[in-house]
């Protein structure tokens, strides 16, 4: 092998070997002002010690895989395919519904991180991240686990030590853990109740604990912490069936809205506009520009969204997948522009980090070109996502 070749190989084997690794820890539900409303030591001693958005702003609908997946492929709802955590797909004439069929592939769209790494040479580990089971493009991350809510915290911290404790040739450059306390304690009891405060309290502690184990195992190692969006106060539980005629429609019951797929959508939307004061009724093509909610068939030919936070369902005759939806305290899904409580947190800590920095507001899509940026990937185009969003956040 000629001298220079050699030499050039020996100089790529050392920057690989000098990357840092890079751990992005995701609270689901966490709220943009969480951590200061309760006082939580530990992400308050991160912002401290990194950098942090004001907000996160999600994609709409501030539900949460249609924003982990736009967090994971810089990609709104609209371009990434995944529109709901239900909705239906005519021309395959299926469902999606996100306890049943969303570990299959087909559904999602866009280049996910994992997978872009991998392409890219990276190795890839991931704890429940939505979607990182599906085998996306016929492929996983290298180290990943199938979805199973029973497993506790502290085994996901072990395994996420594990994985950070391999050998150089076999540890993951990118390592994705998901914890979901706070999240289910919202919903149940609402954003302000004791049970939410004690989730946020132990959860603020999961997270200290794993950064100090993690930065034990690789002092220079870039971790972001990050939530998919935030919660609000339900006001009211609404079942809009007796307001309209939906026969030869089928719903998808989100929770913060519904859509509807009909034989007859102008009929029906007339109907509804008449007799449901307390939502808007768009058609696709008409919902709010800001939203970015109009460029994918899977979107209904009617969206309905509730002008306050209430629950809202439809169940129409003969559509045996639509379901009244559970009595809930908590929720999101909401219009982010419009109220606060949707968004959720960004917070960088490592060598690529600035310190004691706070930025203005970023989006769920900017976090892709983010975590790009700290891997050294190159981002597919085009892109939804904005790294300049993000970028007052690195030294």
């Amino acid at each position: 092998m000629p001298r220079f070749a050699l030499c050039t190989l020996l100089l790529f084997g050392s920057l690989l070997k000098a990357a840092p690794p890079v751990l992005v820890i995701a609270l689901d539900g966490f709220r943009w002002d969480y951590a200061e409303r309760e006082k939580a030591p530990n992400l308050l001693e991160l912002k401290r010690q990194g950098a942090a958005v004001e907000s996160l702003i999600p994609a709409f609908p501030s539900t949460t895989f249609p924003n982990f997946y736009a967090m994971a492929t810089g990609l709104y709802p609209e371009h990434h395919n995944v529109v709901g955590m239900m909705f239906r797909d005519r021309a395959q004439q299926k469902n999606f519904q996100y306890w049943r069929n969303s570990s299959e592939g087909a559904w999602y769209g866009g280049t996910p991180i994992w997978l872009l790494a991998e392409q890219q040479g990276v190795k890839t580990a991931t704890f429940f991240w939505p979607g990182t089971d599906a085998g996306i493009q016929g492929r996983n991350p290298s180290y990943f686990m199938k979805y199973d809510g029973r497993i506790p915290n502290e085994a996901r911290v072990k395994q996420v030590l594990e994985w950070l404790r391999l050998p150089e040739a076999q540890r993951p450059g990118l390592v994705m853990a998901y914890f979901s306390d706070v999240d289910g304690k919202g919903h149940a009891t609402g954003p302000d109740s004791p049970e939410t405060k004690a989730a946020i309290g132990a959860l603020d502690k999961l997270t200290g604990d794993l950064v100090r184990a993690a930065r034990a195992i690789h002092p220079g190692i870039n971790i972001v912490v990050l939530s998919d969006h935030g919660m609000t106060a339900v006001l009211d539980h609404l079942n809009l069936t007796s307001r309209a005629d939906f026969k030869g429609c089928i719903a998808a019951n989100e929770a913060p809205m519904t859509m509807l797929y009909c034989d007859d959508p102008e009929r029906v939307r007339a109907e509804l506009v008449k007799n449901a004061p307390e939502v808007d009724v768009y058609r696709r093509s008409e919902v709010p520009a800001h939203l970015h909610y109009r460029d994918n068939p899977r979107i209904g030919d009617l969206v309905i969204i509730p002008r306050t936070p209430i629950i809202i369902e439809i169940v129409p005759p003969g559509d045996t997948d639509s379901k009244v939806i559970p009595q809930l305290k908590g929720m999101h899904g909401y219009d982010p522009e419009k109220n606060r409580d949707m968004r959720g947190i960004l917070i960088g800590l490592g060598p690529a980090f600035q310190v004691g920095k706070t930025a203005p507001a970023a989006r769920t899509v900017d976090v892709f070109p983010l975590l790009c940026e700290l891997l050294g990937l190159k981002p597919p185009s085009p892109l939804d996502g904005d790294l300049s969003r993000v970028q007052p956040l690195f030294r």
